[in-house]
């Protein structure tokens, strides 16, 4: 058998001509679409074979959910740690992709460096913290990625100078995204 797609095309042109308008296949697409538009807005219970996985209540109360979510961890806080020694490099990170942040390293004694990220210099500059340039400093920091080895702390609060510069609250957020 000989295959011609041209010959095939003009089959199906021939077959539909005259049956279809113009309108009529807009309406199609427009009736296509509004099914698509209700589908989606049905609640699950309704699009997914009535399995109850979570019942919904009226009035703003809470929605009971699955004991576990595949794919999430439980949320667990980083625990603050203490951290003290003498600063030995400075370093702004970041500058080029517009987040610049200072982080230090810092000798504690343990033969080892350890990088502390700070916050953007000019957060430091506002809140009037002194240079790190070869201080002792001590604080307290959070190791977000403990099964990273050699994972920075990002600090809390660091005492630099005699003077306690506060860069995280509790949860380790970053202060300076709030000054304004």
């Amino acid at each position: 058998m000989d295959f011609r797609p041209d010959q095939v095309v003009a089959r199906i042109r021939g077959a539909v001509e005259g049956a279809l308008t113009a309108q009529s296949v807009l309406g199609i697409g427009a009736a296509l679409v509004l099914a698509l538009v209700v589908i989606a807005l049905l609640p699950d219970r309704f699009t997914r074979g009535g399995g109850k996985t979570g019942t919904a209540v009226s009035s703003g109360a809470a929605q009971t959910l699955p004991a576990a979510l595949p794919g999430l961890s439980p949320f667990t806080p980083a625990k603050p740690l203490q951290f003290s020694g003498r600063v030995t490099q400075v370093a702004s990170i970041g500058n080029d992709v517009g987040w610049g942040q200072v982080h230090v390293w810092i000798d504690n004694g343990t033969g080892a460096l350890q990088e502390i990220s700070v916050a953007p210099q000019s957060y430091l500059n506002q809140i009037g913290c002194p240079s790190f340039d070869g201080a002792r400093i001590s604080g307290i920091g959070f190791l977000f990625d403990a099964g990273r080895p050699n994972a920075e702390l990002y600090a809390k609060s660091v005492l630099v100078g005699g003077r306690t510069c506060k860069l995280r609250d509790d949860e380790g957020l970053a202060l300076w995204m709030t000054v304004q």
